[in-house]
């Protein structure tokens, strides 16, 4: 991450993705703006009405801020959490234009990927055409990043892309191995797939150089 683009604050995001089910995800040194980005992928992926708990924490200064919301639409949950942004740490965004609802995946920097977020890479670029499995997902994986990703995660992953039937991919079989196919008849995820394929070939040249 070029050091004009790193801060001190370390995000934690608690949120209900499903009725039951609680999830932890944490991001750090990033920009408020980036961290907005993938707070919206995760808003994308859960079940609505739910809640989230936000912590914003300044290593520097020692500091630490949170929000909690219970229910709410999925815009409603983005509104707020910017407006908690901007009030934690000072950040001015940028006006918002129509395309704050198509978070590409050409904006996310390689230094601060998830691991899930290049996994949708490798999803996205790779897997146009017939199902596949977690264990061709960690195959490509390997391959593009030359880091590994367990069979195990990659699994979890991909249960999250599928969301219960409402998410990008459409899953096949039973727990003995579940394959999926990525539902390319839906407009955004051509958009998706354009966008992986020239990130992806960059990230490549990237990790090979």
């Amino acid at each position: 991450m070029a050091s004009e683009d790193r801060t001190n604050y370390v995000y934690e995001f608690t949120y209900s993705s499903a009725p039951g089910l609680r999830e932890i995800f944490q991001c750090k040194y990033v920009k408020p703006d980036e961290a907005l980005n993938r707070f919206r992928k995760i808003l994308a992926l859960t079940e609505s009405p739910f809640d989230f708990k936000i912590i914003v924490s300044d290593e520097t200064m020692g500091e630490e801020s949170s929000f909690q919301v219970k229910g709410g639409s999925i815009e409603e949950m983005f509104v707020k959490f910017k407006v908690f942004l901007e009030t934690s740490t000072g950040f001015v965004f940028e006006p918002v234009s129509e395309e704050i609802s198509e978070v590409g995946l050409e904006d996310t920097r390689f230094e601060s990927m998830s691991n899930y977020d290049k996994m949708q890479v490798i999803i996205y670029a790779s897997f146009k055409h017939g199902k596949f499995s977690s264990l061709d997902v960690t195959e490509i994986y390997q391959d593009s990043f030359s880091e590994g990703l367990p069979k195990s995660t990659a699994s979890t992953y991909l249960a999250r892309m599928w969301n219960n039937g409402k998410g990008h991919l459409e899953r096949y079989g039973n727990r003995s191995g579940y394959t999926y196919r990525l539902r390319t008849e839906i407009a955004e995820v051509q958009k998706e797939t354009d966008r992986a394929e020239e990130l992806l070939a960059a990230i490549q040249m990237r990790v090979r150089d």
